[in-house]
């Protein structure tokens, strides 16, 4: 009875790390999401009141938007938000329709693991030569795919996370 307790209290504090960090990125993501709105607003205003642009705005907002797009991926998995086609499946029986989540979430893992496997590797190699956007003053171009590859990690993250919950749940029945 003792190990069931241990691996319960060790997948409650899994998903409590897991909420928590969730939680983060979609904050992050909303923060960048209002700072890119005061920003465009502010440059607006100042263009049209003042004649005096916000220099590089549309390429500052070009390296927020994809954080705004990324981190909160692995969140919309968990809460099931994430587009599915449920015309076959809802009508399977419990284990069957189990079974091919772990079918799916395994190979989510794999895509998203294979595009955390690229993206990082596109941003090392932007960050090595300093790479800088085309723009009024000098913006590091690495800044901006940063996101992709800490997105695609963490949705890879929850899709193993998601394989052992249904792993789990199969075990169950």
């Amino acid at each position: 009875m003792e190990p069931d307790t241990a691996q319960g209290s060790f997948w409650d504090t899994v998903e409590k790390v897991n909420q928590g960090t969730n939680a983060a990125l979609v904050a992050l993501s909303a923060v960048v999401l209002i700072a890119m709105a005061f920003m465009v607003t502010y440059d607006v205003l100042v263009r049209n009141i003042f004649n005096a642009p916000l220099p590089a705005s549309v390429e500052i907002s070009q390296l927020m938007a994809p954080y705004v797009v990324f981190l909160p991926f692995a969140y919309t998995l968990t809460v099931g938000a994430h587009v599915q086609v449920t015309l076959l499946t809802m009508r399977l029986p419990r284990s069957l329709f189990l079974s091919t989540e772990v079918l799916v979430y395994v190979l989510d893992f794999l895509f998203f693991a294979v595009l955390t496997y690229f993206s990082c590797r596109e941003f090392l190699a932007s960050w090595a030569c300093d790479e800088i956007m085309l723009a009024a003053i000098k913006l590091p171009w690495w800044l901006g795919k940063f996101s992709m590859p800490l997105g695609m990690f963490f949705m890879a993250l929850q899709c193993l996370l998601q394989l052992t919950k249904t792993i789990r749940a199969i075990k169950e029945l």
